[in-house]
């Protein structure tokens, strides 16, 4: 008649080579797929509120500085007028006249350290950080001849708002 198979208990390993392959191609596609960007950030701050008109007039420094990035130019004020323009130059800001000019504020100045950004609606990012740099940095010409130019720092503080 028939005879009967005899079961035999599965005394079989698995065999995970194949799942160790794909992961190893799937971890080496992922890294080299990855995206590797650099990250920098800008610290600024907002205007303080005052509570009082008191507090405000107590508070507020002598001096104030305001820089406005309008769409054909750079406008330096005091906070009642503007005092210089600096034009476009073809499709770029003059961040380096920028930079020279709130120097020889910053030497009135030398315990200055805060500024106001205005900036018009629909202005570039891109110049908008070229002038906030312009507004922290200055380079200028080393003592000697050969060396690398100096940085000095004009006003690290940058309050951004929107311009008049």
């Amino acid at each position: 008649m028939f005879k009967r198979k005899r079961l035999e208990p599965l005394s079989e390993e698995l065999d995970l080579t194949a799942l160790l392959n794909i992961l190893v191609v799937l971890v080496s596609f992922l890294l080299l797929s990855a995206v590797f960007s650099k990250i920098t950030i800008q610290e600024i701050n907002m205007p303080p509120l005052a509570s009082s008109p008191e507090e405000a007039s107590k508070n507020a420094p002598p001096v104030v500085i305001e820089v406005m990035l309008r769409k054909d130019a750079l406008e330096i004020g005091n906070g009642t007028s503007v005092t210089t323009r600096l034009p476009m130059e073809g499709n770029r800001y003059d961040t380096a006249m920028l930079s020279q000019k709130l120097k020889l504020l910053k030497d009135e100045n030398p315990g200055k350290r805060d500024v106001i950004l205005l900036v018009e609606p629909d202005i570039d990012y891109t110049a908008l950080i070229a002038v906030m740099d312009a507004l922290k940095f200055v380079d200028v010409k080393a003592p000697r001849a050969g060396s690398p130019p100096l940085r000095i720092t004009l006003f690290p503080n940058v309050t951004v708002g929107d311009a008049p």
